[in-house]
């Protein structure tokens, strides 16, 4: 009996020690059994994990009590986070437990101004006094991921921040044995780029404006805050609205930031961006510095405008894009999908033809008029400028030419033989000025209409001869051949005069002999 006495005495003793384990564990933040599921913004402009980090602060241990179909909650406060709690809260940290929740309690309720207010000052104080998170999800390494869950977690009132936001936003989450999810409204930094104009011409220049916003940087030692931008090869850098040209060897071109409001002063923002040393199509603007130094307008818009001239290597696809590469931390940082403005410009194909034999015509040379000039008078209208031969033309306004000729041959592997690039969105009047030799020349203008797409397929634009959209993009126009026209005074006149003299002649002769025989 004594010996089965200690056995239980034993066995007593080790579950009161087990016991006593579990509860110690349990009130250093230890691991539960429930889950957290975290999904991010879903709508535009919407919020991808890849390359972020969640953090869960657990600012209170909960424990629950049921009465009947109550559930009771009973906090206390995680000493991790007591001082900053209490710093955040405006309480002494010698509080209670009681008083700390309370105060959280009296923010509001659900989604309150102030609750969240709560949040975000007690994250910024948590990043900037470096306090470390009481779980984490580690760098996201996931494409296109949007939601995360988190396993294992002890009951508890978590703060939830997730990295890479334009500002902090935080949410706040109390884990138990339910579904726990959290819906987070945290926005990543993006940049839209636009044009000031929807369809081009060569030789004219494009104004864009990317569009930004100061990022939250708190809590971060470093902060990476780059703007990356691609021409395509339809168009250059230049320096100003008046296309000024880079220097030879230039390794900048010029840009200007700007907030939205004009009270603002960005005059500390840097004014030339960086020249991609083997490609002058590439440019990369660092505002790092600047955007940490303009904490106190974290969340304002700010604009970047440069510009670019169209070159004669531009095609209907034409776009540009810009993209943003940002982070806290320089080795690892995050790029937004490139967001494109696109400036297409247009080509005019013409077939010029035999009206009897469809045969391909050369020579016959064309001028084209922006409707606004050829609606002046015909001594001061100005056509349209071009370069090329054989056929094969381009809008050019440094070029003396305005004539354009057919070719006698396809241009390459089309069916026209006549191509003029780097036209805008219009209505131009086609001007034949001269005819094929023995061909006659059109008697009016023809009214050629170029429409830009109404769809994202900038493909899908189209060209109207005369009001009738042409489905194949070309122009058909063709020539008539020359006839002989009605005459007075040919040879068959003359003959007729000649046999009539002649008779008359004979009649005269016949009259005089029989006159002498009455004598």
């Amino acid at each position: 009996m004594k010996r089965m006495k200690k056995i239980m005495a034993l066995m007593l003793a080790a579950i009161m020690m087990m016991a006593m384990s579990v509860t110690a564990f349990a009130a250093e933040g230890a691991t539960g059994t429930n889950t957290l599921t975290v999904n991010v913004k879903s709508t535009e402009p919407a919020q991808d994990l890849k390359d972020q980090t969640i953090n869960l602060y657990k600012l209170f241990d909960v424990t629950e009590s049921k009465s009947g179909e109550t559930t009771n909650y009973a906090y206390t406060v995680n000493n991790t986070y007591k001082a900053a709690l209490a710093s955040v809260l405006k309480i002494d940290e010698t509080s209670k437990d009681e008083d700390f929740a309370a105060a959280v309690t009296k923010l509001g309720s659900d989604n309150a101004t102030a609750v969240q207010k709560f949040a975000n000052d007690f994250t910024a104080e948590a990043l900037t006094k470096n306090l470390s998170a009481t779980a984490n999800s580690g760098k996201i390494a996931e494409e296109n991921t949007t939601s995360y869950t988190f396993n294992n977690l002890a009951a508890g009132y978590y703060l939830v921040y997730v990295t890479g936001g334009k500002e902090i936003q935080s949410s706040l989450v109390t884990v138990d044995e339910t579904t726990n999810t959290v819906n987070l409204k945290t926005e990543a930094p993006s940049i839209t780029k636009t044009a000031d104009k929807e369809t081009v011409s060569i030789g004219q220049v494009v104004k864009y404006t990317v569009t930004g916003s100061i990022p939250d940087t708190t809590g971060y030692a470093e902060y990476v805050y780059k703007i990356h931008d691609e021409l395509s090869t339809g168009l250059d850098f230049v320096n100003d609205a008046a296309g000024t040209a880079l220097e030879e060897g230039a390794t900048t071109v010029t840009v200007a930031v700007a907030f939205g409001e004009g009270s603002t002063d960005a005059s500390t923002a840097p004014t030339t961006a960086t020249l991609d040393s083997t490609n002058k199509k590439k440019m990369s603007l660092n505002l790092s510095e600047w955007v940490r130094a303009n904490q106190t307008n974290k969340g304002k818009e700010f604009t970047v405008t440069y510009y670019a001239k169209v070159n004669d290597k531009a095609v209907v696809a034409e776009k540009n894009s810009a993209k943003l590469e940002y982070g806290n931390d320089p080795d690892n940082t995050t790029e937004t999908t490139p967001s494109e403005a696109k400036t297409p410009t247009y080509p005019l194909n013409i077939k010029k033809t035999d009206h009897k034999t469809s045969g391909l015509l050369a020579g016959a040379k064309f001028s084209l008029y922006t409707e606004t000039e050829y609606n002046k008078d015909a001594d001061t209208r100005q056509a349209i400028k071009v370069t090329g031969t054989n056929g094969n033309y381009v809008v050019d306004p440094t070029s003396e030419n305005t004539v354009f000729e057919s070719a006698a041959t396809k241009i390459g592997e089309n069916e026209y033989n006549l191509h003029v690039n780097g036209l805008a969105e219009g209505t131009y009047y086609l001007v034949e000025t001269k005819a094929p030799d023995g061909y006659n020349k059109l008697t009016a203008p023809v009214v050629i209409k170029i429409t830009k797409s109404t769809d994202t397929d900038v493909n899908n634009w189209t060209i109207s001869k005369d009001g009738t959209v042409e489905t194949d993009k070309i122009i058909d126009i063709e020539n008539s051949t020359g006839s002989i026209l009605p005459s007075t005074g040919g040879r068959g006149a003359i003959a007729f005069a000649v046999i009539a003299a002649l008779l008359v002649f004979g009649v005269a002769v016949s009259f005089i002999r029989d006159k002498r025989k009455e004598a």
